[in-house]
């Protein structure tokens, strides 16, 4: 017994029991290193279960969005950023953390402004540096629980599929109204910081106030999970005020108007066996790549 203790109370110094950079001092028991490989395990097995979009043109232009939004903040970018296009009919992103990010056809589809989707990718950006993924997970399993996680992302003997289950039984992707709040406000900073035209910052969610109000079951899942819509709306505008508006701004790019013309040959409907040719199309160009790119 006093081995166990000895050997789980390493562990526990080894993983660490706070975050790290804007939220320094948050209970989260893993480390960067850990936030990061579970996502590229978490994001394997989205791969697996869901119809990815491997079509370069869209890939390229959300990944050079993404970036330039992530380059803002040389302090916070605590991992390498991956960003995917997922051909369902969701409006909706999401992030398994450790800076994969994944957006859904059905929201680029939606948006109508390069700002828009950039107060979206922001906020998911914003989950990934407050790591709310590692840390709704330490909070939600307790430290005893978590510890065998912990051993799992370091190699310790918890396979990745049992890794995997407690993700999905834990529920992952709900981070609570606090921290998609805090996102949210890191949304708008980055909405600033890239130069993007502020009064976008609430577009997003004004949309969805009126799918919701002419169609109120189909957001059903999706708003359940998130604080209320005219209270993320009104703290939008809240937080636009604490900027000093830049000159020149981007309401859309070219490469933005590029995108959404040819985003015309994806509607939201989609062929298993057209996604596997593209995607081996999408391999043999990439071998050598990463293999979670």
């Amino acid at each position: 017994m006093k081995k166990l203790l000895w050997i789980s109370f390493s562990l526990f110094l080894t993983l660490g029991c706070s975050s790290t950079a804007r939220n320094k001092g948050n209970l989260n028991i893993y480390s960067v290193a850990q936030d990061a490989k579970i996502g590229a395990q978490f994001t394997a097995q989205v791969k697996k279960e869901m119809p990815m979009l491997y079509d370069e043109k869209l890939i390229d232009y959300m990944d050079g969005l993404g970036q330039k939004i992530v380059n803002q903040f040389p302090e916070d970018k605590l991992f390498e950023y991956h960003f995917h296009v997922v051909k369902e009919p969701d409006l909706n992103a999401f992030t398994v953390g450790g800076g994969y990010v994944f957006v859904y056809l059905g929201l680029l589809h939606l948006v109508e402004t390069e700002a828009e989707l950039a107060m979206v990718v922001g906020h998911e950006i914003g989950h990934v540096v407050f790591r709310h993924v590692t840390e709704s997970l330490t909070k939600a399993q307790g430290f005893s629980c978590c510890l065998a996680v912990g051993a799992s992302a370091v190699g310790l003997g918890q396979t990745e599929a049992e890794l995997i289950n407690l993700f999905g039984q834990t529920g992952m992707l709900y981070f609570g109204r606090a921290a998609e709040l805090e996102s949210d406000r890191f949304g708008v900073e980055a909405l600033h910081a890239a130069g993007f035209d502020l009064k976008y910052a609430p577009s997003f969610f004004e949309k969805l106030l009126n799918i919701q109000k002419f169609k109120p079951g189909l957001l059903d899942k999706l708003l359940s999970t998130h604080p209320p819509l005219k209270d993320r709306i009104a703290q939008a505008n809240e937080e636009v005020k604490k900027y000093t508006p830049k000159p020149n701004v981007v309401v859309s790019s070219q490469a933005f108007k590029d995108m959404k013309e040819h985003l015309q040959k994806y509607p939201n409907k989609y062929k298993k066996s057209e996604l596997r040719q593209q995607y081996i199309a999408y391999l043999m160009r990439h071998l050598h790549d990463d293999p979670h790119p």
